[in-house]
């Protein structure tokens, strides 16, 4: 015994230092810079969103937050929803719709070059254009290649005719004198006024430099390379934040000029590189970041990195829409809000540069551009002892990545495993890496050697899930649940209808073994629980009628997180209490997707060091924190490029980084924040305003300080917007006019938000705008914008007063008049009543029909509709009976007039009205509210049964056949529905119902919209 003492320690010490090793490594391993796989992905803005040409040039954000837009076609000014454009339109309008460079004023002008007309200015003060001398002589030359500020606000202009300067009172044009240096009439591309106060020219004869504080102009050549960029035509010039200035060429690529003089052409940007190809380098952007984006004409985008060295190219892909939209970008711009936007051939993209926690490995960060048409389908997910992630793939693919190195190993299964979908990975206990397919396989990751497993009974079965126990593996099929010792022993166990303690259901879909030791296997039939000193499994299953069992018995995750379990299922994501189980077992609480997560069906669950947890869905991405019951949706603003992910395939990072595998990749969430959070200080703002159908001048916009006086003004219409640019059809916009609105009015999502009044009562209002950004870092923006009604004269208070006293007098006198004129004539009139009361009672009857009847259709006309609708409203308010109405026009009626005449038109409306009015019921109001247009009031009625009416009468409708003469007219109708909401008034329900119809116009008519 005594012999054998030190050998039990040395055992003991090699096993700690075995327990120890694997997590020390995964622990000292460097932190992964996730970013580097991050595709940029573009929005673009399109022909389709109303640029008036696919073909766009230039950009530029005026002192408002606005941006300017140039293209082939005309100038576009764009506020992330509202495309407003400009053209060559005589006196005021552009002098060419070309456009080929744009500057913003620090007064809020715009300064416009073009390619034909010379240069113009536009005034927000009254949204004209006024232009510039274009004499090659005086003024800056027809031809506007280039404009630069000169620090002093005003601005260099370059041209066909050589270089010219716009001083800053923006109104007196100077050009060099003929001996300043530069040749006669050369053509400029380019300028740039540095930070010194130097000014560099790039002309068709290569870059000429006027030092700070002199006159003249010299030719810069470099050495080497260098000078073989420097001396062709040059195209671009760009300074970066260290003060080096970057000088793109023709053919020959990009040069850097330090601040000392001395010129080189960095590796990877000559004319021979791949991602130049000769091509001619049309714009440079020195990002805050160091970054330096170069725009080529034909090969995309280069985006060089100084610091490390590397390049990356942006190009456009057919197969992947957030690509960028061309390969000929003529422009690179970057906004207020870091989005960069590139002018291309076929739109302006833009893609946000901001840091993010998201990242997204990609089939081109995985597999590379040349196999990019790969699956890049994520089925399951591993992190090693090593640190390294393993990813599963469809037709018998994994990937090695190794976040530290940047490194990423493909691998492909052959034999028995070949094209089978690689649904499962874990370690077992001497460290080789189990993968499950069609059978098993062993990978051993120094080499990567992959061996079969043959396994008794698992050759040919598809695996779902493994898991490793002690010294076991568990391995989850659709035939059940097989445990294997260190021997190969196969335990097979499965469902036995009549045993309770078998397994629930044969189809195993994950296994998670908790801290106490217990393995929780969920299946497609609730959930099993394994114990080591178990003779069966304590199952957990769905029951009716029973809210603390499991919300639906299709289960996957399962974590453990602040003493509880929480389980994802396809009815939600259920929790146990955080106290032992009772004697009844446990009993689960739900979060749904009506509460905030998006969708009931859970994909998978993650925890995350900070006591978050990570919930994918069927609807994308959400975090929920247990503490504060707080549940964010994660979207495009955090970098979210994916919305499905698969079943259970999730799994935590080497560094506690949180990956969801999906249908577009591996998506990557780093769990402590150290970057700034993806959003902008950018402001709400009113970018449009229309007074009584008439456009304000874009300088007269109300804001915050500046109020808007309305004076005898009867509509009023407020385009705004959050002017940052970034997943706008993600932000969520609500208005309310204070001391007119009871509630707030919320806008759809995509729909460009505006607030809109018709004779507003006299007196000072406030509109609050309100931006709900979604996401991580969610917030709400607001603006207040006063708004100054100037009363009516007859609203004024000493009026009403005159007229009150005038109104008095005139009863009053007008009574004693009656009275007289009653007196005298009583007893004739007294003779005279027997014999008229039977035809003043037929007169009356006709004029109680001629005031509440249409007079061509025989309904109800618009006066007498909306007494009915009023009176509705009040009974729907006072009882809650829902109240719904139903807005019909009929299709085509303009052109059935022009064709057939107006006698034609009043028949086709006479039969169309009888038709919907036999589709009434009792307590409908059916009327004419205006040309083709009818009005169904349903009181009693939901938006259901309204839709279905409202169908009903479109079919009656298209089934109609009208006689006219020798001609048989037919009709459609569209129709939009809409019922009352609570505290809505009747001007806006018909508001609504009439969105609706125009809705349906839009959809192609012959429909019903309802809402």
């Amino acid at each position: 015994m005594p012999s054998s003492r030190p050998l039990r320690w040395l055992a003991l010490a090699l096993l700690g230092l075995a327990l120890l090793l694997p997590a020390t490594t995964v622990a000292a391993a460097p932190a992964a810079d996730w970013s580097h796989w991050d595709s940029l992905a573009f929005e673009h803005l399109t022909v389709r969103a109303g640029l008036p040409h696919a073909t766009t040039t230039a950009f530029a954000q005026d002192r408002d937050g606005l941006i300017w837009i140039g293209t082939f076609g005309g100038l576009v000014r764009y506020d992330g929803y509202r495309v407003q454009v400009f053209r060559q339109s005589g006196p005021g309008g552009l002098p060419d719709n070309y456009i080929r460079a744009l500057q913003a004023a620090p007064d809020g002008s715009l300064i416009v070059g073009t390619s034909a007309g010379g240069l113009a200015r536009f005034d927000p003060r009254d949204n004209r254009f006024s232009t510039y001398d274009a004499s090659p002589a005086h003024g800056t030359g027809p031809h506007v290649l280039t404009l630069a500020p000169d620090g002093a606000g005003g601005f260099w202009v370059g041209g066909q005719n050589g270089l010219s300067h716009l001083r800053n009172d923006l109104r007196t044009i100077e050009r060099p004198s003929a001996d300043a240096g530069l040749p006669a009439d050369v053509a400029v591309f380019a300028v740039r006024q540095d930070r010194r106060g130097n000014l560099w020219v790039g002309s068709g004869e290569g870059l000429y430099l006027r030092r700070a504080g002199t006159t003249h102009f010299v030719r810069f050549r470099g050495d080497d390379d260098a000078s073989l960029v420097l001396d062709e035509d040059i195209w671009a010039l760009r300074e970066d934040v260290a003060g080096n200035l970057w000088v793109g060429s023709g053919t020959r690529g990009v040069a850097v000029i330090d601040r000392q003089g001395h010129a080189r052409v960095p590796p990877g940007l000559d004319g021979d590189a791949p991602a130049i190809q000769h091509r001619t380098i049309r714009d440079l952007l020195a990002a805050p970041d160091g970054r330096l984006w170069i725009a080529t004409d034909g090969v995309g985008v280069a985006v060089y990195d100084p610091h490390h060295g590397t390049l990356d190219t942006l190009r456009h892909d057919n197969a992947r829409p957030g690509s960028l939209g061309g390969n000929i970008v003529r422009a690179l711009f970057l906004d207020r809000s870091s989005g960069l936007w590139a002018a291309t051939e076929t739109d302006a993209s833009r893609c946000d540069t901001r840091p993010t926690l998201v990242h997204t490995l990609d089939g081109l960060a995985l597999f590379g551009r040349q196999d990019a048409n790969l699956d890049e389908n994520v089925r399951s997910v591993h992190t090693d002892r090593q640190g390294a992630i393993w990813l599963g793939f469809n037709r018998g693919r994994l990937a090695r990545v190794d976040p530290a190195s940047g490194q990423i190993r493909l691998l492909t299964l052959d034999g028995a495993q070949q094209d089978q979908d690689v649904r499962a990975i874990d370690t077992l206990p001497d460290g080789r890496i189990v993968a499950g397919a069609r059978g098993l396989v062993t990978i051993d990751p120094a080499s990567l050697a992959i061996r079969p497993w043959s396994v008794d009974g698992l050759d040919t079965r598809p695996i779902l899930a493994l898991r490793t126990w002690r010294d076991e593996l568990l391995v989850g099929t659709y035939d059940g649940l097989y445990r294997i010792d260190r021997t190969r022993h196969v335990t097979h166990y499965r469902h036995e209808p009549g045993d309770p303690r078998s397994l629930v259901d044969d189809q195993v879909r994950n296994i998670a073994v908790l801290s106490d030791g217990s393995v929780w296997i969920a299946t497609s039939g609730g959930i099993s629980i394994l114990r080591a000193d178990a003779g069966g499994f304590e199952n957990l299953v769905h029951e009716d009628g029973n809210p603390g069992s499991l919300p639906q018995n299709y289960a996957g995750s399962v974590v453990e997180l602040g003493g509880r379990i929480w389980v994802g299922t396809y009815g939600g994501l259920a929790a146990t209490p955080a106290t032992p189980p009772g004697p009844h077992g446990y009993r689960f609480t739900v979060l749904r997707g009506s509460d905030g997560l998006g969708s009931d069906n859970v994909a998978s669950v993650l925890a995350d060091r900070l006591g978050r947890l990570w919930i994918a869905t069927a609807n994308g991405l959400a975090v929920y924190e247990p503490a504060t019951g707080r549940i964010r949706s994660l979207g495009a603003r955090d970098g979210l490029g994916a919305r499905f992910y698969n079943h259970r395939t999730a799994a935590l990072g080497p560094s506690g980084e949180l990956l969801f595998g999906g249908l577009s990749g591996l998506t990557v969430i780093e769990p402590t924040p150290q970057v700034r959070p993806r959003q902008s200080d950018a402001p709400l703002a009113v970018t449009a305003a229309l007074r009584d159908g008439k456009p304000l001048p874009y300088a007269a916009l109300p804001t915050a300080r500046r109020p808007l006086p309305l004076d005898n003004v009867h509509a009023l219409r407020l385009g705004f917007a959050l002017l940052d640019y970034t997943a706008t059809d993600d932000v969520r916009y609500r208005y309310r006019l204070e001391g007119f609105d009871a509630q707030w009015t919320e806008l759809e999502s995509g729909v460009p938000p505006s607030a809109a009044y018709t004779n507003l009562p006299g007196g000072n209002y406030r509109l609050w705008l309100q931006a709900d950004i979604p996401g991580l870092h969610a917030r709400t923006v607001q603006d207040v914008i006063p708004l100054e009604v100037r009363g009516r004269w007859y609203e004024r208070g000493w009026v009403r007063i005159v007229l009150g006293l005038l109104g008095v007098a005139l009863v009053y006198l007008l009574v004693r008049l009656r009275t007289r004129y009653l007196l005298a004539r009583a007893d004739r009139l007294a003779q005279l009543v027997q014999e008229r009361t039977h035809e003043l009672q037929e007169a009356n009857e006709r004029l109680n029909r001629l005031a509440s009847v249409d007079e061509l259709t025989g309904l109800l006309n618009r006066r007498e509709l909306m007494r009915q609708l009023e009176l509705a409203h009040e009974t729907a308010q006072r009882t809650g009976a829902p109240l719904s109405i139903l807005m019909l026009d009929l299709d085509a009626f303009k052109a059935l007039n022009d064709t057939h005449g107006h006698q034609a038109g009043d028949a086709a409306l006479r039969s169309a009205a009888q038709r919907v009015a036999a589709l009434c019921r009792k307590d409908d109001r059916l009327g004419r509210y205006g040309g083709e247009e009818l009005m169904v009031v349903m009181q009693g009625a939901d938006l259901a049964t309204a839709a279905q009416r409202a169908e009903a009468m479109r079919s009656a409708i298209a089934t109609m056949e009208v006689d006219h003469g020798d001609h048989c007219l037919r009709l459609t109708a569209s129709i939009g529905a809409a019922q009352l909401k609570p505290g809505e008034r009747t001007h806006e329900l018909i508001a609504r119902a009439d969105a609706r119809l125009y809705r349906a116009k839009r959809d192609g008519r012959n429909r019903v919209a309802a809402s």
